[in-house]
């Protein structure tokens, strides 16, 4: 294979970003496109209210094939690898479908909803020969890949403390009113957990592994007429004793995004796309140790982190895909790892719901029970709330 022909499956907000940057590609082509409703395959635009900028201002579909059916897509013999970018509720099916006819996968976050169906799409994976990569891209963010760097080659030493507050994800309410599968449990299976922070998650455990265990708070619309979470705080215990804090919410405003990592040889802060580092003049625990002085304090050693400055984002990971699947690179997001990101928000959230500690690895069949709680819950109680898939995909029927 010398060009990678790619299928995108969804064209919304991040499905058009998707369709923006592909043509930028090394050794890759966009050769079909696929949405439920009609309309968006002739009037493709790009995001007008997103995270992301996208440049392209007129997008040509004219010799793309396009599909209203994921599977006959897949069947079509026009694409030998897919970019998932439809709400994260039919993740999993589709992921699992592609692993099925040998088509590599790209697959947006959150990989799925549960902590099972997860793994389910690993086992799958894992019966196929194909590439399965999961679209963190901030991941290749130069100040994230620092701190990666920092934590591994022993310039931190030993992590006593981890501080993130995570608030920068402010949403107002019309954000939530923009689709009805926004901001419940039926159709979007979370809120700010599920929604905003699988990067968060993602990185967090890529810094530090999966905590021993957790106790969260968790508020169901606090800040705004939905039924999922808007509002968490979480305390874990790391594999090393260390104890890390997690603070989350759309409803910030200004927001705050610091990550603070307290450890042997100082302290690093993460802030404002800026890395400094409090250098301690000996390590922390010996100063703790063998200080005569009561109230030890000294001056740390300033040092402001030089992180090289490039690119990164959704096309460096779709990039490193490609280069994967031709045989060039390893792969910088692998698909089965993003189960880790939603085995630490089903842990916060049955913490935060039920008001207990919870220990990994979280416990699939108490934490799908407490979904289904919630899906009832929220039928019975705001019905207004509740948002039918099934109902939505037969309206674009012929």
């Amino acid at each position: 294979m010398k060009k990678v022909r790619f299928g995108l499956i969804g064209l919304g907000n991040i499905g058009s970003h998707h369709f923006s940057y592909l043509p930028e590609l090394e050794n890759a082509e966009l050769t079909a496109i696929c949405d439920v409703d009609k309309s968006k395959l002739t009037d493709l635009k790009p995001p007008q209210d997103f995270d992301h900028d996208t440049a392209a201002a007129d997008f040509d579909v004219s010799n793309i094939a396009k599909f209203t059916d994921y599977r006959a897509m897949l069947d079509s013999g026009k694409v030998d690898a897919i970019i998932i970018a439809v709400p994260h509720y039919f993740h999993p099916e589709m992921a699992k479908e592609a692993f099925r006819r040998g088509i590599h996968v790209i697959c947006e976050k959150p990989v799925a909803i549960t902590s099972r169906e997860a793994r389910e799409m690993n086992a799958a994976h894992a019966d196929s020969d194909v590439v399965f990569g999961a679209m963190f891209q901030q991941r290749t963010d130069p100040v994230h890949l620092k701190v990666k760097e920092m934590l591994e080659d022993g310039t931190l030493g030993n992590i006593r403390r981890v501080n993130w507050i995570i608030t920068s994800w402010f949403r107002t309410q019309t954000y939530y009113d923009s689709g009805g599968w926004r901001g419940n449990w039926t159709g979007e299976g979370g809120g700010v957990l599920m929604n905003q922070c699988p990067h968060n998650l993602d990185l967090f455990q890529w810094f530090f592994g999966l905590p021993k265990k957790l106790s969260a708070l968790v508020y169901l619309g606090k800040w705004h007429d939905i039924t999922v979470d808007d509002d968490v705080s979480v305390i874990m215990e790391l594999e090393n004793g260390a104890t890390a804090s997690f603070i989350t919410t759309t409803a910030d405003s200004p927001g705050t995004n610091r990550l603070e990592i307290a450890a042997d040889h100082g302290k690093l802060v993460l802030e404002g796309g800026k890395i400094t580092f409090f250098r301690t003049e000996q390590p922390v625990q010996k100063i703790l140790d063998e200080s005569d002085k009561g109230f030890y304090s000294s001056r740390p050693e300033v040092i402001e982190v030089p992180v090289e400055a490039k690119e990164y984002g959704h096309r460096f990971i779709t990039q490193n895909v490609v280069n994967t699947i031709l045989g060039k690179e390893q792969l910088l997001a692998p698909g089965t790892e993003g189960i880790k990101s939603v085995q630490l928000a089903n842990a916060i959230l049955l913490s935060g719901v039920r008001g207990k500690p919870v220990e990994f690895p979280v416990c699939e069949d108490e934490f799908d029970q407490l979904l289904e709680e919630l899906r009832t819950h929220e039928r019975q109680h705001a019905p207004d709330k509740v948002f039918d898939w099934e109902a939505y995909l037969s309206s674009f029927e012929d």
